[in-house]
């Protein structure tokens, strides 16, 4: 699939607020990544504020899109939680820079963007909880706080997008069994 400019720029982008951070990340460094020169690189983009909201609202709309579907599915909540765990584990292997930004940069977004954004992060949230509730409710899940358990799913995949993992010998599936049956069964044999 070839890429347009206007996509390798916010690639780019994204791997450079990704390692350097977005207050870190010129507009020159960007240019440079793509092999343009600065001034040029504005026929392709308005602003690098505009780049960190385009990356930060992608990445959460595959979220919520995902979420949206998983809903849907006419599969109990366990097998939910366990294709909630399998969507993280595939933006994070498949955007891993963009995934970074997302849950690092996105404090640098400028209103009304900032708001938009926590709002779809609280969207995201609330639906994910109502998953854990209705497992708790069915007596599938142990009787827990559902947030402590949102918050544990969370935390558990927060590495993923690190530099390394795809230097891991298990394949994306299989990486993703071993993880759902330690998140979901413990590690306890």
């Amino acid at each position: 699939m070839n890429t347009t400019r206007k996509e390798e720029i916010h690639i780019a982008a994204a791997k450079l607020f990704g390692e350097k951070g977005f207050a870190a990340s010129s507009v020159r460094d960007i240019a440079h990544a793509v092999g343009l020169g600065a001034a040029s690189l504005y026929n392709h983009m308005g602003s690098k504020d505009e780049l960190l909201t385009s990356i930060c609202f992608r990445c959460a709309n595959a979220f919520l899109e995902g979420m949206e579907q998983i809903e849907e599915a006419q599969i109990d909540s366990v097998s939910k939680i366990k294709e909630l765990i399998r969507l993280q584990i595939h933006i994070a292997l498949h955007d891993e820079s963009s995934l970074t930004v997302f849950n690092d940069e996105w404090r640098h977004l400028q209103e009304p963007y900032l708001s938009s954004f926590l709002e779809l992060r609280r969207t995201y949230e609330t639906a994910y909880l109502r998953v854990i509730k209705e497992g708790i409710d069915e007596g599938k899940l142990k009787n827990t706080d559902a947030y402590l358990i949102y918050q544990m799913i969370l935390s558990s995949l927060r590495w993923l997008h690190m530099p390394g993992v795809r230097k891991r010998k298990l394949s994306e599936q299989e990486l993703t069994e071993q993880i759902t049956s330690i998140l979901i069964n413990g590690i306890v044999i």
